[in-house]
């Protein structure tokens, strides 16, 4: 760690050597109780992309100590890291798409007291077929979005109302979107954690001249949101007109059929499920609510993804280095875990109820949005 001190021993970005010192063995406990670094998945189970960056290896840690040990003695200036940007932010962008205007949610649905789902179809303005290589959000106001669906539409496939500045509200049913296949699929998603999600050369997102690029935007209404807070969030892209040899589709694959019964501190469901055609699985992104515990996917050869530690707020998507091959027929599981107990300090609704299936944050989920190629 670079630390800065008045005499010019050292120098750096973040905090002054006495601060260091004294946070030390706060940085080990958070460590020792899993609260640090945020919980993402195994590696065991399926290395991906950047996995050293979210897991600290016990020999880390406790390397850590013994320099906490040893009185912090300085290092080389030549060894000293930087913070690696490209962790957070899309620095390679060549087109970003923003709201039109500043949006204001009403939060105005009974049924839906809090939430608000709006959808937003933008102008690329690409006159040919293009291959999204990397994409990123561009959140404006941290405070109220609780996450971004992205996808493509032409105009047989979009809500009446997304074109227009103010977008539409389409919390009905999730549909984000209209038509079939063919007029309209989902390009990726985003939610609290997530870093940049980047294709290898030889594998992209393909979108069509005549499609708009539709941003579903889910609001929630915090008790401390300002009442006149708007945002103006957007998506940021690299973009390509060479096609790549595979062409990437998300496939939402999920399960909707349970209830989590009230003061259950482990709940979980699972379901099997078949593939009628070969695919190459290119990244997966877990998705549960804030009572979701674990999740586990895995074939009959192998682990996808698997994770004994959800954390809402550091949410991913787990990039492989190389695809994973599923053969056509065969099979695959995924499972879902929640803590709905009194205990959960995670808890909406407390004292806890049952709870069902449903996109608004006091509901639940279990999806794994799946990036995938046809397998040739």
């Amino acid at each position: 760690m670079r630390c800065h001190q008045e005499d010019g021993q050292g120098t750096g970005d973040y905090t002054d050597y006495d601060t260091v010192k004294a946070m030390l063995p706060l940085m080990l406990d958070s460590i020792d109780a899993g609260r640090m670094p945020p919980p993402a998945a195994d590696p065991d189970c399926h290395d991906y992309q950047d996995s050293d960056k979210f897991i600290i290896p016990q020999a880390s840690r406790d390397m850590l100590e013994e320099w906490m040990n040893n009185d912090m003695p300085y290092g080389s200036e030549g060894d000293a890291q930087t913070y690696d940007r490209s962790m957070s932010e899309l620095e390679s962008a060549n087109l970003t798409l923003l709201l039109q205007e500043p949006y204001k949610p009403a939060f105005s649905d009974s049924d839906n007291a809090k939430n608000e789902y709006r959808c937003f179809a933008l102008e690329h303005n690409q006159t040919e077929p293009f291959y999204i290589k990397a994409l990123h959000p561009v959140v404006d106001n941290d405070a109220m979005v609780h996450h971004i669906v992205l996808a493509k539409a032409n105009d047989n496939g979009l809500l009446d109302g997304s074109t227009n500045t103010d977008g539409v509200d389409c919390i009905e049913d999730g549909a984000f979107v209209t038509g079939n296949y063919q007029d309209a699929a989902m390009l990726g998603g985003w939610a609290p954690g997530m870093s940049p999600v980047r294709f290898p050369d030889n594998a992209g997102l393909l979108v069509q001249p005549n499609e708009k690029i539709v941003i579903q935007m889910h609001y929630y209404q915090a008790a401390s949101l300002d009442e006149d807070a708007t945002d103006q969030s957007g998506f940021a892209f690299e973009i390509t007109n060479e096609a790549p040899e595979n062409v990437v589709t998300m496939f939402p694959l999920g399960i909707q059929n349970f209830t989590i019964p009230a003061g259950d501190e482990s709940y979980t469901i699972s379901e099997d499920f078949e593939l009628p055609i070969g695919i190459n699985v290119w990244g997966v992104f877990p998705h549960m609510h804030v009572l979701g515990k674990a999740y586990d996917m895995r074939s009959e050869d192998e682990c996808l993804v698997s994770s004994d530690r959800y954390d809402f707020d550091n949410q991913l998507t787990y990039m492989f280095d190389e695809p994973i091959l599923l053969e056509a027929n065969s099979k695959f599981s995924l499972s879902c875990t929640w803590d709905n107990s009194a205990d959960n300090p995670n808890l909406i609704l407390d004292p806890p109820q049952d709870i069902g299936y449903g996109e608004r944050t006091d509901e639940e989920m279990c999806y794994v949005f799946t990036l995938a190629s046809i397998a040739r």
